[in-house]
């Protein structure tokens, strides 16, 4: 239940929507990646390898120093299906410029515009009014009313980190951190818009306790 470091098992947490498809899409975030990181980069590689995705969306936190770059290309360079990313708040304190220019060398791109994945649109801004099924791939799960009100059937978020510390749970909240943020917890409705706030693979404090960190593969199933 105590982990330290990143050194306990990195667990893939999977989910069917009924959203297009069938396709598999894998989002990874919050990797806070170091030049002290290789295990962590290991450790996605063998769950995407596991579970074979169509698309790896990573979602922001990339790296937390200049150094930690190299082991981001790594990674990209290494998954199985293309990559797309969008930001965290650490990768624009490293500074997006530098961030995007090792995500482009390995072969990875920003999502920064619409993108089409086995028939679902993809963003990773929040537009105003977007066709069914579109699917928003965040970092900050606070966009999430303003992705429900836009028509967004799904979106993919972090951040959190499950606040690292779970003493309990209730009605899908981590606690005590959902006292203090919202959306601390592991899948939200809002009408037709279903979020999933991925738990993070990596900390920049690290320190975890009975908070497992975990890659969401997400099951896309045709629409019933």
């Amino acid at each position: 239940m105590l982990e330290l470091a990143a050194r306990g098992r990195l667990t893939r947490r999977e989910v069917e929507l009924p959203l297009g498809g069938p396709a598999r899409l894998l989002y990874v975030s919050d990797l806070h990646l170091t030049p002290w990181h290789a295990h962590v980069v290991d450790q996605v590689l063998e769950q995407a390898h596991q579970c074979q995705p169509e698309l790896v969306v990573l979602g922001g936190d990339l790296a937390d120093l200049p150094s930690g770059l190299a082991q981001l290309e790594r990674l990209i360079a290494h998954l199985p299906a293309p990559v797309l990313a969008v930001p965290g708040n650490h990768d624009r304190q490293l500074g997006l410029v530098r961030v995007g220019a090792a995500l482009e060398r390995a072969g990875g791109t920003w999502l920064d515009q619409s993108c089409s994945f086995r028939g679902m649109t993809l963003d990773g801004v929040c537009r105003p009014e977007v066709e069914p099924g579109s699917i928003l791939c965040a970092h900050e799960p606070d966009v999430f009313e303003a992705a429900a009100r836009a028509g967004y059937a799904l979106v993919l978020a972090g951040h959190l980190h499950g606040s690292q510390f779970v003493l309990g749970r209730r009605a899908g909240l981590l606690y005590p951190g959902a006292w203090f943020y919202r959306w601390n917890g592991d899948r939200f409705q809002r009408g037709k818009c279903t979020m999933l706030v991925s738990r993070g693979v990596n900390d920049t404090l690290p320190i975890r306790w009975n908070c497992p960190r975990e890659v969401l593969l997400c099951r896309f199933l045709p629409r019933s």
